[in-house]
Protein backbone atom coordinates (compact mmCIF):
# COMPACT_ATOMS: atom_id res chain seq x y z
CA UNK A 1 0.00 0.00 0.00
CA UNK A 2 3.25 2.55 0.49
CA UNK A 3 4.32 1.59 -2.57
CA UNK A 4 1.24 2.78 -4.47
CA UNK A 5 1.26 5.81 -1.96
CA UNK A 6 4.62 6.57 -3.14
CA UNK A 7 3.72 6.01 -6.75
CA UNK A 8 0.45 8.63 -6.70
CA UNK A 9 2.83 11.33 -5.22
CA UNK A 10 5.51 10.39 -8.04
CA UNK A 11 2.83 10.82 -10.69
CA UNK A 12 1.07 13.27 -8.85
CA UNK A 13 4.75 16.17 -8.32
CA UNK A 14 5.73 14.95 -12.00
CA UNK A 15 1.88 16.49 -13.53
CA UNK A 16 2.41 19.39 -11.38
CA UNK A 17 5.41 20.33 -12.44
CA UNK A 18 5.00 19.32 -16.33
CA UNK A 19 1.64 21.75 -16.00
CA UNK A 20 3.50 24.67 -14.24
CA UNK A 21 6.01 24.43 -16.88
CA UNK A 22 3.36 24.77 -19.79
CA UNK A 23 1.73 27.48 -18.52
CA UNK A 24 2.11 30.53 -20.83
CA UNK A 25 4.29 33.58 -19.43
CA UNK A 26 2.15 36.64 -18.48
CA UNK A 27 3.37 39.80 -19.58
CA UNK A 28 2.13 42.87 -16.57
CA UNK A 29 4.05 46.00 -16.66
CA UNK A 30 2.63 46.51 -13.03
CA UNK A 31 5.39 43.91 -12.09
CA UNK A 32 7.96 45.46 -14.39
CA UNK A 33 11.27 46.18 -12.54
CA UNK A 34 13.66 49.60 -13.48
CA UNK A 35 16.72 47.42 -13.73
CA UNK A 36 18.85 48.91 -16.31
CA UNK A 37 20.10 48.26 -19.44
CA UNK A 38 22.00 49.87 -22.10
CA UNK A 39 23.29 48.70 -25.44
CA UNK A 40 26.84 47.25 -24.46
CA UNK A 41 25.05 44.62 -22.31
CA UNK A 42 23.03 43.25 -25.35
CA UNK A 43 25.53 44.89 -28.64
CA UNK A 44 28.76 44.64 -29.88
CA UNK A 45 28.99 46.52 -32.60
CA UNK A 46 27.12 49.59 -34.70
CA UNK A 47 27.32 50.53 -37.96
CA UNK A 48 25.51 53.52 -39.32
CA UNK A 49 24.33 53.90 -43.26
CA UNK A 50 23.48 57.59 -44.66
CA UNK A 51 20.75 57.78 -47.42
CA UNK A 52 21.00 58.58 -50.83
CA UNK A 53 18.98 62.24 -50.57
CA UNK A 54 18.46 61.92 -54.79
CA UNK A 55 14.29 62.25 -53.49
CA UNK A 56 14.21 64.00 -50.17
CA UNK A 57 11.54 62.25 -47.34
CA UNK A 58 10.30 61.64 -44.25
CA UNK A 59 9.81 58.05 -43.28
CA UNK A 60 7.04 56.09 -41.75
CA UNK A 61 7.46 52.25 -42.18
CA UNK A 62 10.74 50.59 -43.56
CA UNK A 63 11.66 46.79 -44.25
CA UNK A 64 15.05 45.55 -44.75
CA UNK A 65 15.45 42.27 -46.55
CA UNK A 66 19.24 40.46 -47.59
CA UNK A 67 19.92 43.24 -50.51
CA UNK A 68 17.61 46.00 -50.19
CA UNK A 69 16.07 48.58 -47.62
CA UNK A 70 12.36 49.53 -48.70
CA UNK A 71 11.29 52.94 -46.86
CA UNK A 72 7.38 54.31 -46.96
CA UNK A 73 7.84 57.75 -48.32
CA UNK A 74 4.76 60.15 -47.02
CA UNK A 75 3.22 61.65 -49.77
CA UNK A 76 5.77 60.18 -52.45
CA UNK A 77 6.10 56.38 -52.60
CA UNK A 78 7.81 53.28 -51.15
CA UNK A 79 11.78 53.93 -52.26
CA UNK A 80 13.72 50.73 -52.80
CA UNK A 81 17.64 51.64 -51.45
CA UNK A 82 20.71 49.06 -51.73
CA UNK A 83 22.02 47.96 -48.47
CA UNK A 84 24.39 50.24 -49.01
CA UNK A 85 22.03 53.54 -48.92
CA UNK A 86 21.99 54.27 -52.76
CA UNK A 87 17.97 55.03 -54.12
CA UNK A 88 17.46 52.68 -57.12
CA UNK A 89 13.98 52.85 -57.62
CA UNK A 90 10.61 54.56 -56.37
CA UNK A 91 7.83 52.18 -56.68
CA UNK A 92 4.15 53.38 -56.67
CA UNK A 93 2.99 56.73 -56.95
CA UNK A 94 0.58 58.59 -54.27
CA UNK A 95 -2.27 60.16 -56.17
CA UNK A 96 -5.83 58.73 -57.61
CA UNK A 97 -4.87 57.99 -61.02
CA UNK A 98 -4.39 53.86 -62.49
CA UNK A 99 -2.04 52.48 -60.31
CA UNK A 100 -1.81 55.52 -57.50
CA UNK A 101 -2.77 54.63 -53.62
CA UNK A 102 -3.88 57.55 -51.55
CA UNK A 103 -1.88 57.00 -48.26
CA UNK A 104 0.31 54.02 -48.62
CA UNK A 105 2.44 53.96 -45.44
CA UNK A 106 1.97 50.46 -44.52
CA UNK A 107 3.92 48.06 -47.11
CA UNK A 108 4.78 44.44 -47.38
CA UNK A 109 7.88 42.65 -49.34
CA UNK A 110 8.21 39.06 -51.03
CA UNK A 111 11.88 38.57 -50.96
CA UNK A 112 11.86 35.99 -53.53
CA UNK A 113 10.28 38.12 -56.33
CA UNK A 114 10.42 41.81 -55.10
CA UNK A 115 6.90 42.45 -55.07
CA UNK A 116 5.72 45.06 -53.23
CA UNK A 117 2.55 45.10 -51.86
CA UNK A 118 1.06 48.52 -50.64
CA UNK A 119 -2.15 48.90 -48.38
CA UNK A 120 -4.57 51.65 -48.90
CA UNK A 121 -8.12 51.84 -47.42
CA UNK A 122 -9.82 48.82 -48.46
CA UNK A 123 -7.67 47.20 -51.17
CA UNK A 124 -3.95 46.47 -52.15
CA UNK A 125 -1.67 48.01 -54.36
CA UNK A 126 0.81 44.87 -55.87
CA UNK A 127 3.63 46.22 -57.59
CA UNK A 128 6.50 44.06 -58.99
CA UNK A 129 9.96 45.17 -58.28
CA UNK A 130 11.03 47.22 -61.45
CA UNK A 131 7.96 49.37 -59.90
CA UNK A 132 5.48 48.02 -62.73
CA UNK A 133 1.40 48.24 -60.97
CA UNK A 134 0.00 44.37 -61.52
CA UNK A 135 -3.20 44.48 -60.35
CA UNK A 136 -5.53 45.70 -56.74
CA UNK A 137 -6.66 43.32 -54.26
CA UNK A 138 -10.32 44.11 -52.97
CA UNK A 139 -10.21 43.73 -48.99
CA UNK A 140 -13.83 45.10 -47.97
CA UNK A 141 -15.31 41.90 -47.46
CA UNK A 142 -12.58 41.17 -44.95
CA UNK A 143 -12.44 43.52 -42.53
CA UNK A 144 -14.62 45.42 -39.49
CA UNK A 145 -14.38 48.88 -39.06
CA UNK A 146 -12.47 50.78 -40.54
CA UNK A 147 -10.53 48.23 -42.12
CA UNK A 148 -6.99 46.87 -41.80
CA UNK A 149 -4.59 49.10 -40.46
CA UNK A 150 -1.41 46.40 -41.27
CA UNK A 151 -0.18 43.85 -43.24
CA UNK A 152 2.81 40.96 -43.93
CA UNK A 153 4.42 38.88 -46.25
CA UNK A 154 4.55 35.69 -44.44
CA UNK A 155 4.92 32.05 -45.59
CA UNK A 156 3.88 33.42 -49.54
CA UNK A 157 1.03 34.34 -48.38
CA UNK A 158 -0.46 37.91 -47.11
CA UNK A 159 -1.46 38.40 -43.66
CA UNK A 160 -4.45 40.99 -42.69
CA UNK A 161 -4.99 41.48 -38.65
CA UNK A 162 -7.58 43.10 -37.56
CA UNK A 163 -7.37 45.39 -34.41
CA UNK A 164 -11.25 44.59 -33.67
CA UNK A 165 -11.76 48.48 -32.71
CA UNK A 166 -15.34 48.28 -32.26
CA UNK A 167 -15.71 44.44 -31.29
CA UNK A 168 -17.67 44.26 -35.26
CA UNK A 169 -14.70 42.27 -36.55
CA UNK A 170 -15.68 38.81 -38.29
CA UNK A 171 -12.12 38.21 -37.86
CA UNK A 172 -9.13 38.01 -36.06
CA UNK A 173 -6.90 37.52 -39.09
CA UNK A 174 -7.05 36.43 -42.60
CA UNK A 175 -4.68 35.03 -44.93
CA UNK A 176 -5.10 35.83 -48.76
CA UNK A 177 -2.55 34.50 -51.40
CA UNK A 178 -1.05 37.16 -53.50
CA UNK A 179 -4.04 37.45 -56.10
CA UNK A 180 -6.63 38.00 -53.36
CA UNK A 181 -8.33 34.70 -52.87
CA UNK A 182 -9.18 33.70 -49.29
CA UNK A 183 -6.71 30.87 -47.94
CA UNK A 184 -7.50 30.63 -44.08
CA UNK A 185 -9.12 32.70 -40.94
CA UNK A 186 -8.86 33.15 -37.42
CA UNK A 187 -12.83 33.95 -36.45
CA UNK A 188 -13.34 37.00 -33.99
CA UNK A 189 -14.33 36.23 -30.54
CA UNK A 190 -14.30 39.51 -29.08
CA UNK A 191 -18.27 41.05 -28.28
CA UNK A 192 -19.27 43.87 -29.78
CA UNK A 193 -18.72 46.84 -28.16
CA UNK A 194 -17.94 51.09 -28.74
CA UNK A 195 -15.14 52.84 -28.22
CA UNK A 196 -13.83 56.48 -29.87
CA UNK A 197 -10.25 55.62 -29.49
CA UNK A 198 -8.89 52.64 -31.72
CA UNK A 199 -5.49 51.15 -31.14
CA UNK A 200 -3.60 49.55 -33.41
CA UNK A 201 -1.77 45.71 -32.69
CA UNK A 202 1.61 44.57 -33.80
CA UNK A 203 3.04 42.21 -35.87
CA UNK A 204 6.52 40.38 -35.73
CA UNK A 205 8.37 37.67 -37.69
CA UNK A 206 10.85 35.28 -34.83
CA UNK A 207 12.45 32.20 -35.87
CA UNK A 208 10.18 31.24 -38.98
CA UNK A 209 7.03 32.06 -37.35
CA UNK A 210 4.19 34.85 -37.20
CA UNK A 211 2.83 36.57 -34.06
CA UNK A 212 0.22 39.10 -33.42
CA UNK A 213 -1.69 40.77 -30.85
CA UNK A 214 -4.40 43.55 -30.49
CA UNK A 215 -5.17 45.74 -27.34
CA UNK A 216 -8.64 43.72 -26.50
CA UNK A 217 -7.44 39.91 -26.81
CA UNK A 218 -5.15 38.77 -24.07
CA UNK A 219 -3.70 36.45 -25.82
CA UNK A 220 -0.40 37.34 -28.03
CA UNK A 221 -0.52 34.41 -31.03
CA UNK A 222 2.43 32.08 -32.53
CA UNK A 223 1.49 30.90 -36.25
CA UNK A 224 2.96 28.68 -38.07
CA UNK A 225 4.20 28.11 -41.58
CA UNK A 226 1.26 25.46 -41.69
CA UNK A 227 -1.21 28.29 -40.58
CA UNK A 228 -2.27 26.67 -37.50
CA UNK A 229 -1.77 28.68 -34.28
CA UNK A 230 -1.20 28.42 -30.73
CA UNK A 231 -1.12 30.96 -27.62
CA UNK A 232 2.52 32.03 -26.73
CA UNK A 233 2.11 34.55 -24.32
CA UNK A 234 -0.63 36.19 -22.09
CA UNK A 235 -1.13 40.11 -21.29
CA UNK A 236 -2.01 40.43 -17.99
CA UNK A 237 -6.01 41.08 -17.15
CA UNK A 238 -6.99 43.89 -15.08
CA UNK A 239 -8.05 47.57 -15.17
CA UNK A 240 -4.67 48.77 -16.41
CA UNK A 241 -5.88 47.12 -19.94
CA UNK A 242 -7.62 49.32 -22.97
CA UNK A 243 -11.18 49.72 -22.13
CA UNK A 244 -13.57 48.64 -24.60
CA UNK A 245 -15.56 51.96 -23.54
CA UNK A 246 -15.23 55.47 -25.01
CA UNK A 247 -13.17 57.79 -23.77
CA UNK A 248 -13.76 61.43 -22.23
CA UNK A 249 -11.75 63.76 -25.11
CA UNK A 250 -13.54 66.94 -24.15
CA UNK A 251 -11.00 68.38 -22.93
CA UNK A 252 -6.80 67.71 -23.70
CA UNK A 253 -5.84 67.47 -19.91
CA UNK A 254 -8.99 64.75 -19.25
CA UNK A 255 -8.11 62.48 -22.30
CA UNK A 256 -4.32 62.39 -21.22
CA UNK A 257 -5.11 61.83 -17.63
CA UNK A 258 -7.49 59.10 -19.03
CA UNK A 259 -5.22 56.80 -21.35
CA UNK A 260 -2.06 57.20 -18.73
CA UNK A 261 -4.30 54.73 -16.46
CA UNK A 262 -4.17 52.08 -19.46
CA UNK A 263 -1.41 49.80 -20.39
CA UNK A 264 -0.49 50.48 -24.09
CA UNK A 265 1.87 48.05 -25.82
CA UNK A 266 2.94 50.07 -28.69
CA UNK A 267 5.09 47.26 -30.44
CA UNK A 268 6.83 44.16 -29.66
CA UNK A 269 9.61 41.63 -31.20
CA UNK A 270 11.73 38.84 -29.74
CA UNK A 271 15.25 38.34 -30.09
CA UNK A 272 17.21 34.78 -29.29
CA UNK A 273 17.55 36.03 -25.40
CA UNK A 274 14.75 38.63 -25.12
CA UNK A 275 10.90 39.39 -25.80
CA UNK A 276 11.23 43.18 -26.03
CA UNK A 277 8.18 45.32 -25.54
CA UNK A 278 7.83 49.08 -26.59
CA UNK A 279 5.28 50.24 -23.93
CA UNK A 280 3.57 53.04 -22.13
CA UNK A 281 1.98 52.62 -18.48
CA UNK A 282 1.28 55.61 -16.08
CA UNK A 283 4.61 58.04 -16.26
CA UNK A 284 6.41 55.49 -18.08
CA UNK A 285 6.88 55.29 -21.82
CA UNK A 286 9.97 52.56 -22.02
CA UNK A 287 11.27 49.44 -23.89
CA UNK A 288 11.19 46.52 -21.55
CA UNK A 289 13.60 43.69 -22.26
CA UNK A 290 12.39 40.33 -20.50
CA UNK A 291 14.72 37.34 -20.03
CA UNK A 292 13.72 34.25 -21.53
CA UNK A 293 15.25 32.07 -19.10
CA UNK A 294 14.78 33.98 -16.07
CA UNK A 295 12.08 36.02 -16.77
CA UNK A 296 13.73 39.28 -14.88
CA UNK A 297 12.92 42.43 -16.91
CA UNK A 298 15.25 45.50 -17.77
CA UNK A 299 13.74 48.73 -18.82
CA UNK A 300 15.72 51.42 -21.28
CA UNK A 301 14.32 55.05 -20.91
CA UNK A 302 15.21 58.35 -20.15
CA UNK A 303 13.92 61.40 -18.81
CA UNK A 304 12.30 63.12 -20.98
CA UNK A 305 8.55 64.98 -20.50
CA UNK A 306 5.76 64.87 -23.05
CA UNK A 307 4.42 67.85 -23.47
CA UNK A 308 0.78 68.01 -22.12
CA UNK A 309 1.07 64.17 -20.83
CA UNK A 310 1.88 62.57 -17.47
CA UNK A 311 4.47 60.69 -19.62
CA UNK A 312 7.82 61.78 -18.17
CA UNK A 313 10.27 59.19 -20.20
CA UNK A 314 11.23 58.41 -23.42
CA UNK A 315 11.09 54.70 -24.24
CA UNK A 316 15.26 54.40 -25.78
CA UNK A 317 17.91 52.03 -24.55
CA UNK A 318 21.16 54.37 -24.31
CA UNK A 319 24.18 53.62 -26.42
CA UNK A 320 27.08 53.38 -24.87
CA UNK A 321 28.94 51.43 -27.28
CA UNK A 322 29.56 54.81 -29.15
CA UNK A 323 28.27 57.35 -27.18
CA UNK A 324 25.94 57.91 -30.36
CA UNK A 325 21.83 58.80 -29.99
CA UNK A 326 19.48 56.77 -27.72
CA UNK A 327 18.01 54.19 -29.64
CA UNK A 328 13.95 54.39 -29.96
CA UNK A 329 11.75 52.62 -32.57
CA UNK A 330 13.99 49.53 -32.86
CA UNK A 331 12.83 46.50 -34.92
CA UNK A 332 14.53 43.42 -35.25
CA UNK A 333 16.25 41.69 -37.97
CA UNK A 334 18.36 38.69 -38.94
CA UNK A 335 20.72 37.95 -41.15
CA UNK A 336 23.28 34.89 -41.41
CA UNK A 337 22.72 33.53 -38.02
CA UNK A 338 23.54 37.38 -36.54
CA UNK A 339 20.87 39.44 -34.98
CA UNK A 340 20.64 43.27 -35.09
CA UNK A 341 18.88 45.71 -33.41
CA UNK A 342 17.49 48.44 -36.41
CA UNK A 343 15.95 52.24 -36.56
CA UNK A 344 16.11 55.22 -38.86
CA UNK A 345 17.82 57.99 -37.25
CA UNK A 346 16.82 62.40 -38.50
CA UNK A 347 20.11 63.67 -39.60
CA UNK A 348 18.76 67.04 -37.77
CA UNK A 349 18.70 65.19 -34.61
CA UNK A 350 21.42 63.23 -35.06
CA UNK A 351 23.36 66.55 -35.66
CA UNK A 352 21.41 67.92 -33.03
CA UNK A 353 22.79 65.55 -30.48
CA UNK A 354 26.47 65.14 -31.57
CA UNK A 355 27.01 68.89 -30.53
CA UNK A 356 25.11 68.12 -27.74
CA UNK A 357 26.50 67.98 -23.97
CA UNK A 358 24.84 64.65 -23.62
CA UNK A 359 27.16 63.40 -26.48
CA UNK A 360 30.65 65.43 -24.87
CA UNK A 361 30.38 63.85 -21.42
CA UNK A 362 29.69 60.29 -22.32
CA UNK A 363 32.02 57.71 -21.89
CA UNK A 364 31.36 54.95 -24.33
CA UNK A 365 32.82 51.35 -24.59
CA UNK A 366 34.83 52.26 -27.61
CA UNK A 367 36.20 55.86 -27.56
CA UNK A 368 37.17 55.68 -31.43
CA UNK A 369 33.79 54.92 -32.45
CA UNK A 370 33.01 57.92 -31.07
CA UNK A 371 35.25 59.78 -33.23
CA UNK A 372 33.61 58.56 -36.07
CA UNK A 373 30.36 59.78 -35.44
CA UNK A 374 31.72 63.30 -35.09
CA UNK A 375 33.45 62.98 -38.56
CA UNK A 376 29.80 61.77 -39.94
CA UNK A 377 27.86 64.09 -37.96
CA UNK A 378 30.52 66.95 -40.20
CA UNK A 379 29.90 65.50 -43.49
CA UNK A 380 25.86 65.26 -43.61
CA UNK A 381 23.42 68.13 -43.47
CA UNK A 382 20.40 68.50 -41.19
CA UNK A 383 18.28 68.21 -44.23
CA UNK A 384 19.34 65.09 -45.44
CA UNK A 385 17.48 61.74 -45.82
CA UNK A 386 17.63 59.45 -42.25
CA UNK A 387 20.53 57.52 -41.51
CA UNK A 388 19.81 53.79 -41.34
CA UNK A 389 21.58 52.16 -37.87
CA UNK A 390 22.17 48.33 -37.69
CA UNK A 391 23.48 47.44 -34.10
CA UNK A 392 24.69 43.75 -34.56
CA UNK A 393 23.48 41.88 -30.82
CA UNK A 394 26.07 39.84 -29.64
CA UNK A 395 25.87 35.72 -29.97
Amino acid sequence: MKKIYYLLFILLFTFSCKSGESELFEIDPRKFIENNITLSKIADDITYIPLDNNIPFTNFKYIITPNFLYVSAKGIGILKFSREGKLIKKIGNRGRGPGEFLYGMEFAVNEDNGDVFVLDPGKVFVYSQSGIFLRNIILKEYAGGFGFKDLEFYNSLLFFPDDIPRGDSKYNWVFLDSIGNLVAKKENSVPKFETNIEMQGSIYKFENKLFYYNYFNDTIFSISSDLSYNAEYLFAKGDHRWPKTNIDISSESNFFVQINKFFRPFRMFETKEFIVLHYSYLDKSALSFIEKKTKKSYLAFKFDAIPNSRIKTKACIINDIDGGMPLSDIKYYKENGNEFLTTLINTFEFKDYISGDEFKTIIPKYPNKKKELVKLASNIKETDNPILVLVKLKK
